[in-house]
């Protein structure tokens, strides 16, 4: 659930696309695209022309290398498009720490692997919950979580890990989680924005006070730098596969992603898609993915970047 709520492969050949992106063993000729400052805390996308829409992906809760998990990589190799996975590592087991290393040497432009917590739970109240970093957790106890489950990755990724990125799970943070990020190196949150009026007034008067959460809900500051340890932030937009309402989980059709996208991308410059592709268990269900994302790819208003490129902390050089 992009605004916070949560409820619970590989080595094709590229394909070109008529937006401009990506030929095999590369991704958008010249490398990354180029952003310029504004002096609004935000970066505008060298390049990019009126009417364009800046598209990224970000797929969590990779741990083990399923049928579901080849599937999400191969669409996207194949339609040349980048994407952020983020790794939970208590779920990471050596077999799929071994295909992810053999990924990132294959296409190291289009994979990228990034830490989402340590465990992905934690009992609040004496009852387990999934948003492993809410209920107010000591900065002592944070640290331990994340520094452990940094090294664990490390370790078993070895050079095909970025330390770089942080998505707490369920997109829960507090104060002491932006402080032990900082002070762990880390550059980038990754959690989720919403675009509708009221969640983009209260964002608004947020940011203005200088809050990362206000009357008990988090503040987005995406594509901009978060007044805590200065980290930047880059959120997702587009929840495909766990969106909640009242009934359960939203099965969404590739029209209402679209209808979902076209929503976003007059609200957003740049529009974070957040996959789980353990999702992706049926054939219909990776039909739909696939229409999708195809879509996307065959737009010719639609450019692809990395998570990385619309940081303003590591762009505003």
């Amino acid at each position: 659930m992009v605004g916070g709520g949560w409820a619970d492969a590989a080595g094709r050949a590229h394909v070109a696309r008529a937006n401009g992106s990506a030929a095999p063993g590369g991704w958008a000729a010249g490398g990354r695209l180029g952003l310029a400052g504004t002096g609004t805390g935000t970066q505008e996308i060298a390049g990019i022309g009126m009417g364009e829409t800046i598209v990224f992906f970000r797929d969590d809760d990779v741990g083990e290398w399923t049928p579901a998990l080849r599937f999400h990589v191969d669409l996207l190799l194949e339609l040349g498009i980048s994407c952020h996975y983020l790794v939970v590592p208590s779920y990471l087991d050596a077999g799929c720490a071994a295909t992810l290393r053999d990924l990132k040497q294959a296409h190291s432009a289009l994979v990228h692997f990034n830490q989402h917590g340590h465990t992905h739970e934690q009992i609040l109240d004496g009852v387990a919950v999934y948003s492993e970093f809410a209920g107010g957790r000591p900065y002592a106890d944070q640290r331990d979580a994340i520094e452990r489950g940094r090294d664990r990755l490390a370790g078993m990724l070895a050079e095909a890990f970025e330390g770089d990125v942080f998505t707490p799970p369920c997109h829960k943070y507090d104060g002491n989680t932006l402080r032990v990020l900082g002070d762990l190196g880390f550059d980038t949150l990754s959690a989720g924005v919403r675009v509708d009026p009221a969640s983009r007034v209260y964002y608004t008067v947020g940011r203005a006070l200088g809050r990362i959460e206000l009357l008990g809900k988090r503040v987005s500051y995406h594509r901009r730098v978060m007044p805590e340890r200065r980290l930047a932030e880059v959120s997702v937009a587009i929840d495909v596969h766990e969106d909640q309402d009242a009934g359960g989980r939203i099965e969404k059709d590739a029209s209402r992603l679209w209808a979902e996208f076209e929503t976003a991308r007059q609200h957003l410059d740049a529009v974070g898609i957040m996959t789980h592709h353990q999702v992706c268990d049926t054939p219909e269900r990776q039909k739909t993915l696939r229409d999708f994302t195809t879509r996307l790819a065959e737009d010719p208003s639609v450019r692809f970047a990395d998570l990385l490129d619309l940081a303003p902390s590591r762009s505003a050089a």
